[in-house]
């Protein structure tokens, strides 16, 4: 759809790193694709991202805006356009570069670890969130379906009273204050899932039970 109109297709793939859809990673599919490497992400710089593109006019223009713009000379200081200062600092991209050596290792950690909460849950009547068909999941988070919000808040009392820290997902953003008045549709399905989803958690020392 978006060819047939020309929509240029910015992917938000912050926390996908190292998941593919039917054998193509994810933030490849559109004009370019963003990914990030804040504290709680796969791999992490301690915050920041990467804009991923094989668009050669597009990655130019995005490094000179995130550039301030500054317009390439030995020594004199012009900018051509308001623009931002985005860049990574050195020390945070080479801790993202020493990361990215062991990226397999972790994310083998991370399936593992969720083929343990998948094995876990088959035997108790809560979904666990798979992976879909053709899709290779990095298992950023790890997340389970419960039937009902009372259900999810009796299992995160009992949880974190057992040191075990799980978390409800994110509140809707309509939700929040300042954007109770924004323009919105129904949320059905989004509210349903609010009120019933659970984060696990997905540490490198989570171990078979």
């Amino acid at each position: 759809m978006a060819n047939k109109f020309k929509i240029p297709v910015i992917e938000d793939s912050a926390e996908s790193l190292g998941s593919f859809y039917k054998g193509r990673h994810t933030g490849t599919f559109g004009l370019a694709g963003i990914l990030s490497y804040n504290g709680n992400k796969t791999i992490t710089t301690g915050g920041g991202g990467m804009i991923i593109t094989d668009d050669e006019q597009f990655a130019k223009k995005a490094k000179h805006i995130t550039t301030t713009a500054k317009i390439p000379h030995p020594y004199e200081f012009v900018h051509d356009e308001i623009a931002y200062n985005y860049r990574m600092p050195n020390i945070n991209a080479a801790i993202g570069v020493s990361q990215m050596e062991n990226i397999h290792f972790i994310i083998n950690n991370k399936r593992e670890t969720a083929l343990l909460y998948k094995e876990f849950f088959n035997n108790i009547d809560i979904d666990f969130i798979s992976e879909n068909q053709n899709s290779k999941a990095n298992y950023w988070l790890n997340s389970i379906l419960l039937k009902d919000s009372d259900l999810r808040n009796r299992f995160l009392i009992f949880t974190n009273s057992n040191n075990v820290q799980c978390r409800p997902a994110w509140v809707l953003m309509t939700k929040l204050k300042m954007f109770s008045d924004s323009i919105k549709g129904d949320l059905f399905n989004s509210l349903q899932l609010e009120s019933r989803l659970v984060n696990l958690p997905s540490s490198l020392r989570v171990s078979k039970y």
